[in-house]
């Protein structure tokens, strides 16, 4: 803007000094009545006059111009410059159906998934097969259970939440779905008595919403090729459960060495780009999902990328006291 305002007052001082005619410097002696009349500057008021305080341009660039529109075109221009705000698009709910009809799925397959707990302890069914597809299930609801969470824009209900609580229950839903896969799960914790305020049903959706991305992310990952002897590692999850006192919170990291991405998929993770999940919708809705939960405990999540191949994701969950009060036990 300042640019433009000084090449107009470079314009305003050359015109005003071309039009200036030389022979009245000569006459001094000649009458005022005899000076041609100057003519007035297009673009600016009648009463213009230069100014030299700090703040003419700024005051010159916003007064608008003194200049009378003819009549015939004032309508013109008028329409022309009004520019009418398109409509903003309304937000469309990740699985573009209601966030009641997503959580009546989810309550449904929860109460599956309880009644296939029952069907394990029967001693004439195969507790294998019980077991596969209360797993699956279980998957089925926590993807249910994440596209209401993205729906969902009501807070969470903080309670005081002890650390191992939330390792034994993401143990207990992570692990076995990647045992189906063949792939190894372990889940460590460095503080049992820690506690943190926060909704424990969404933590545990957190990680173990993030376990079934990455379990599908590896199996749907053609440069991972299967162990060919008992020296070639095998795909391996380790969650991690750091506890920090100073600032308290609980700092979750889910760590796979054999996730590859690049440094744009690195960008886009939690985003649920459908260029970037085609081959795995679920992955994406459940990683969004994921950082939106932490995110609405006030914490942040994110991903880092090994050398070579690799990748750590991280959420931290702090403990805020004014929500809930935070015990410690012995």
């Amino acid at each position: 803007m300042n640019e433009s305002a000084g090449g107009d007052l470079t314009n305003v001082l050359d015109d005003d000094l071309r039009s200036t005619n030389p022979g009245t410097l000569e006459g001094a002696d000649e009458s005022d009545e005899e000076l041609p009349r100057r003519a007035v500057r297009e673009g600016l008021p009648r009463t213009f006059r230069m100014r030299h305080d700090a703040h003419y341009v700024d005051e010159l660039m916003g007064r608008p111009a003194d200049v009378k529109t003819p009549p015939s075109e004032a309508p013109a221009r008028r329409a022309a410059d009004v520019q009418t705000p398109a409509p903003a698009a309304p937000a469309a709910s990740p699985l573009h159906i209601s966030t009641s009809a997503l959580s009546m799925v989810a309550t449904r397959l929860e109460s599956a998934v309880a009644h296939l707990s029952a069907l394990r302890a029967q001693p004439s069914s195969s507790p294998l097969m019980a077991q596969s597809l209360q797993v699956e299930i279980a998957r089925i609801a926590r993807l249910s259970r994440a596209g209401a969470v993205l729906a969902d824009q009501e807070p969470p209900l903080r309670r005081a939440l002890l650390a191992r609580d939330i390792a034994d229950a993401a143990a207990r839903a992570s692990i076995p779905v990647a045992r189906l896969s063949a792939i190894d799960c372990e889940v460590t914790l460095d503080d049992y008595s820690f506690a943190v305020a926060a909704e424990a049903p969404l933590v545990v959706q957190a990680i173990a919403g993030t376990i079934d991305a990455v379990v599908d992310l590896l199996v749907a990952d053609p440069r991972r090729q299967p162990a060919l002897d008992a020296r070639h590692p095998g795909a391996r999850i380790v969650v991690n459960l750091q506890c920090v006192t100073v600032r308290p919170a609980v700092i979750v990291d889910v760590i796979c060495p054999s996730l590859s991405m690049n440094a744009a998929e690195a960008e886009r993770f939690f985003d649920n780009d459908p260029r970037q999940y085609a081959a795995q919708p679920a992955a994406g809705i459940l990683l969004a999902a994921a950082a939106h939960i932490v995110r609405a405990h006030g914490g942040r999540a994110d991903v880092k990328r090994h050398n070579g191949i690799g990748a750590t994701v991280t959420y931290v969950f702090p403990s805020d006291a004014r929500d809930a009060t935070v015990r410690r036990e012995g």
